[in-house]
């Protein structure tokens, strides 16, 4: 499995500066190779000293996700995002963002 983690960044003022206030959005895309399964996946990643997790802004693949550890696959909880993905085959891609504000 190989890991792209990718931010952007929209600013109060609508340019994409990383100042107090801006949202950052965090796209993690997650692509398996080979023809096997990986049980059990699971992406985790702590939300950066100096921000605030925006509540209710985890997706995967577009569909929107709790923050509650709950019967859905994500969470947030001790500031840090997990999403269950889950026995992914060989050759898929899977996509969770989130987004957090800067201090």
């Amino acid at each position: 499995v190989s890991l792209v983690k990718s931010a952007t960044v929209a600013d109060p003022f609508g340019g994409s500066d990383a100042l107090p206030g801006s949202t950052v959005t965090y796209t993690i895309t997650a692509n398996t190779v080979g023809g096997g399964t990986l049980p059990n996946l699971r992406i985790t990643d702590a939300v950066p000293t100096g921000t605030t997790y925006v509540p209710g802004s985890i997706t995967l693949g577009g569909s929107p996700l709790s923050d509650a550890t709950d019967a859905d696959a994500g969470n947030f909880g001790a500031g840090t995002v997990t999403v269950n993905l889950g026995n992914v085959p060989g050759g898929q891609t899977r996509v969770v963002t989130f987004q957090v504000t800067i201090n």
